[in-house]
């Protein structure tokens, strides 16, 4: 009996492998809890979670039955990583469809006082304020975040008077000018930014004034913007009074600014470059007008590369090198401010070092407070480049906690460079002892060394356990640098022109924010009443020691920095208050 035709049986489907940990997770070898739309690290660190393996073997398959008709998928809607303008990589939402898009929320460039919030962190690794930031505070406090206090954008507020109208005003008084140069060259801040050259000088009075040009000074225009600039640097660098001088700064101020388009008109000059550095500096000291900071520095740069500052000097004939000498030091400061206002913003630097000159000044002809701002820095900008940029965010732990010890000993040795009459220490080891007069430095070496530390939060490993005991102290560097600045300040041993307070206000910013981020993750630990009611001390003491009158703009950020301060401090009683009812409660 023959069998009838034999029936194929259906091949027994292969199982379809799927990636069950994300990218991140599988990149550092940690277990993924695979949660959507992030899993748990993912949404702990504000980044992207992505299977972007799952889709290239997706996409292998679809290719291989291309010709049976399967939709090719197209690799260029699998997302990556993108990064805020705060220098922190954005997170997801998820929109129509199944894609994944990136957006940028209307918090993300959130500033106060002249410093940018995303290029802080938590110690938890969040970025400050960001949403996943907000969301741990609450989880800390009980409370939502007032985000009125802060702006969402630099302020574009012009620093004109106090009814908005720009007036011109006349050149001082050629005297009452070299009063100021005479002063301004006694000063501290003159030996940390030699804006103006003696004898070059000369050439710029001789074109604002009289209109008679010359090689040093071929623009009437820019030697004008040059002589209000430096009016406006020398009166607010001066610890004497000079009649009504804040009424008369701001008027000067006004008027360099207004000069400046008709400067841009003529050619390239050293008066230009002097007039928009000196601009500058007021917008980062005086007005705190960040926008234009900006600006100002990227025009800056453009006059230096035109001028050839980024090139170290050759000598020609005497009165050539003595003009390219000043513009290699006008360079320095262009690279000093751009270095300070990236790592302050969290954007990367303007002036780019592989296309510059980078050799140091003569050591025997250059001010030591100037070598050692270079030197500074250079270092801020190795912070910037290894910690904050989106390559940085990509670190491995292993690389993050290398680059912060590398940087620990860099700022080290940085510090021991600087001659002992004026080097900045992170404790005082006498109860009494004062600070040197150079507070401009202990500022920058408390910053750099918060700046340094609290990346350690970052660290994936310490953020899961809490119990890594490198990452764990680097994070007390971090509040220890902090505390120390502000009691050196509340105990006034720091030496500031009333006028200038201001520019304290983006230190004071993150050292009270890491302040603020140990409360919240230590809120029972002994002594952090004392922390908050040091933090919350400083606006009051700012408040107290500001002149009656001062730039509208400036007293715009005071109050921004006092209501921010105020609501750290709301949220920080929040957290103690909560953690100790919890404490009570379970005993």
């Amino acid at each position: 009996m023959q069998s009838g035709p034999s029936i194929a049986k259906p091949r027994p489907k292969r199982r379809r492998r799927i990636c069950r940990a994300c990218d991140a997770c599988y990149k550092r070898k940690i277990q993924c809890d695979a949660a959507t739309p992030r899993c748990n690290w993912c949404h702990h660190h504000d980044i992207p979670c992505t299977f972007k393996r799952n889709q290239e073997r997706i996409q292998e398959r679809s290719e291989s039955h291309d010709s049976s008709g399967t939709q090719r998928l197209d690799s260029t809607a699998i997302p990556i990583a993108s990064q805020d303008v705060t220098g922190q990589l954005a997170a997801p939402t998820r929109q129509s469809g199944s894609d994944l898009t990136f957006t940028v929320g209307p918090q993300s460039n959130l500033h106060v006082g002249g410093h940018t919030l995303g290029n802080l962190c938590t110690f938890n690794g969040l970025p400050f304020f960001s949403a996943t930031g907000r969301q741990w505070i609450k989880e800390r406090t009980g409370e939502d975040v007032n985000l009125e206090y802060t702006s969402p954008r630099p302020s574009t507020l012009d620093p004109s008077t106090s009814n908005g109208a720009a007036h011109a005003v006349p050149l001082p008084d050629k005297e009452f000018l070299y009063q100021l140069l005479d002063g301004w060259q006694n000063s501290d801040l003159a030996r940390l930014f030699p804006f103006v050259d003696r004898v070059l000088l000369e050439s710029t009075v001789a074109a604002a004034y009289h209109n008679e040009t010359s090689i040093s000074s071929p623009g009437a225009e820019s030697a004008r913007a040059c002589i209000h600039a430096f009016t406006t640097t020398c009166l607010h660098a001066a610890d004497k009074q000079h009649g009504h001088r804040v009424i008369h700064t701001v008027d000067h101020l006004q008027t360099a600014h207004d000069l400046i388009p008709r400067m841009m008109h003529e050619s390239v000059t050293i008066d230009g470059l002097q007039a928009i550095l000196m601009l500058s500096l007021c917008s980062l000291v005086i007005t705190g007008n960040i926008l234009i900071l900006e600006m100002l520095l990227a025009s800056a740069i453009r006059f230096v590369f035109h001028l050839n500052g980024h090139l170290a000097p050759v000598y020609i004939d005497d009165d050539q090198f003595r003009r390219s000498l000043h513009v290699r030091e006008l360079f320095w400061i262009c690279y000093i401010m751009d270095r300070e206002f990236s790592l302050r913003a969290g954007h990367s630097p303007c002036l780019d070092e592989n296309q510059c000159d980078l050799t140091l000044p003569d050591i025997h002809r250059t001010a030591t407070e100037f070598l050692a701002g270079i030197r500074l820095a250079m270092l801020q900008s190795e912070v910037y480049h290894r910690l904050y940029s989106l390559k940085a965010l990509r670190q491995t732990d292993a690389q993050l906690l290398g680059a912060i010890r590398d940087l620990d000993s860099a700022l080290e040795i940085w510090r021991m460079s600087i001659p002992t009459n004026f080097r900045p220490r992170l404790i005082d080891r006498e109860t009494n002892a004062m600070d040197t007069p150079n507070t401009i430095f202990q500022l920058h070496y408390l910053y750099c060394m918060g700046m340094i530390h609290q990346a350690s939060g970052r660290c994936s490993s310490w953020v899961q356990n809490q119990d890594t005991s490198e990452a764990g102290s680097s994070l007390a560097i971090s509040v220890e640098a902090s505390r120390s600045m502000l009691q050196k300040f509340l105990d006034d041993r720091l030496e500031f022109n009333k006028n200038n307070l201001r520019f304290c206000l983006p230190y004071f910013l993150t050292a009270i924010c890491h302040l603020f981020s140990n409360i919240l993750f230590n809120p029972t630990h002994e002594g952090i009443d004392d922390d908050l009611e040091l933090f919350m001390s400083v606006p009051t003491h700012i408040r107290t020691r500001v002149p009656p009158e001062i730039p509208r703009l400036t007293a715009y950020h005071i109050k921004l920095f006092e209501d921010f301060v105020i609501e750290l401090g709301r949220l920080a009683s929040s957290a103690i208050k909560r953690a100790r009812e919890g404490f009570e409660h379970n005993n």
